[in-house]
């Protein structure tokens, strides 16, 4: 047997190759970019099977090539890499044979990584995509909220959100405050029917806020030009969340998995694909439900020393998991008699909101 280290970096790679005695027989680097070199790589280490591979990545073309290679792949978190690492001086170099080291000795750490369905894997994606423009559209959001604050307020009391379809039009249109006060009852009225609002009932509210004195700002041309920029900026961003949400479902629907998901208690339009993308359909990846309540963080960590013990929040997980079982049993809650039950039951015996949310996370 040869365990292969490799040391993960953007443009190249360090490997280290090591026999079961611990030798180090061979050291190189290769490119990243090169699908050529990466193929030749994939036949070397063939060459020296049985291989197995210690690398510090979930994911990347070089895992592609090893898995399709038939090569096991195994991977340790870069934290308890460094904390292997018996200098504090980093070297590329070292880390190789430190990765292939830990492999060779079979440390706990080293766990092999199972893949998924291709519908899964395009999940992941797909939702990484969409929580990725979810909050860049909440940064936008905040930094027009914030810019029509200083000279356009009333805009932020007319409607629910400044980043809804509704107030982007609005401020596009009437991108003075003087104008939009100008606005008489049938105007605004036509106004708020010709692009669909769904709150017409909220006509004589809006018309009353328009019509109050405004607090000018002495100057505010720069804001206008600037909140005018940011505009189409989200109208973008929610056109390609909507696509994204519609891609989700449909590649969600595609999975054979995809009724039984939906059948659980509280699974909402975008719970379900998050649960389907983070558990997975490799059933060898949690082979028993500690490992996933471990895995998900709703288990605490108990400390035992001598006479001390304590048990404390667990924070090293995968937090994409948590959340998403987390945000399953508050939906769940809505649905399900014995998971409202368990819920407020967990306020009778001490425990604060959030430890409660979890505690039925993790049941």
């Amino acid at each position: 047997m040869h365990y292969i280290g490799i040391d993960w970096a953007d443009s190249s790679h360090q490997i280290a190759v090591l026999t079961a005695e611990g030798q180090c027989i061979s050291e190189f680097a290769i490119d990243h970019t090169s699908d050529d070199v990466m193929s030749k790589l994939c036949q070397q280490l063939e060459l020296l099977a049985p291989v197995q591979v210690s690398i510090e990545r979930l994911d990347g073309l070089l895992i592609d090539q090893l898995l399709e290679a038939g090569i096991e792949v195994y991977v340790i978190p870069p934290r308890i890499a460094a904390h292997r690492r018996p200098r504090k001086s980093k070297d590329d170099r070292g880390d190789a044979r430190l990765l292939a080291n830990l492999l060779r000795t079979g440390d706990e750490d080293c766990r092999r990584l199972e893949r998924h369905g291709s519908t899964v894997e395009t999940l992941r994606q797909l939702l990484q995509a969409f929580e990725q423009l979810q909050r860049q559209q909440l940064r936008t959001s905040n930094q027009l909220r914030q810019i029509v604050k200083q000279y356009y307020p009333v805009l932020l009391s007319m409607f629910s959100d400044v980043a809804t379809h509704i107030s982007l039009t609005f401020l596009e249109t009437y991108p003075d405050p003087n104008q939009a006060q100008r606005l008489t009852y049938t105007e605004l009225e036509q106004f708020l029917k010709a692009h669909r609002y769904t709150h017409i009932r909220r006509l004589d509210t809006i018309y009353q806020r328009l019509r109050k004195s405004p607090l000018e700002a002495r100057v505010w041309q720069g804001f206008s030009v600037h909140a005018q920029a940011l505009v189409p900026i989200l109208r973008l961003l929610n056109q390609q969340i909507t696509a994204l949400k519609r891609e989700i479902r449909e590649t969600f629907a595609r999975h054979l998995e995809a009724s039984w998901w939906q059948s659980l208690l509280g699974s909402g339009e975008l719970t379900s694909p998050r649960l389907l993308a983070c558990i997975g359909d490799n059933r060898s990846v949690f082979p028993t439900a500690a490992v996933l309540q471990a895995r998900a963080g709703t288990v605490p960590v108990t400390r035992r020393s001598g006479k001390s013990h304590a048990v404390r929040f667990r924070w090293a997980c995968d937090k994409t998991l948590r959340k998403a079982l987390v945000d399953f049993a508050r939906n769940s809650i809505e649905h399900s008699g014995w998971a409202r039950s368990y819920y407020f039951d967990q306020f009778e015996r001490g425990h604060d909101k959030p430890r409660a949310m979890r505690g039925l996370a993790n049941r």
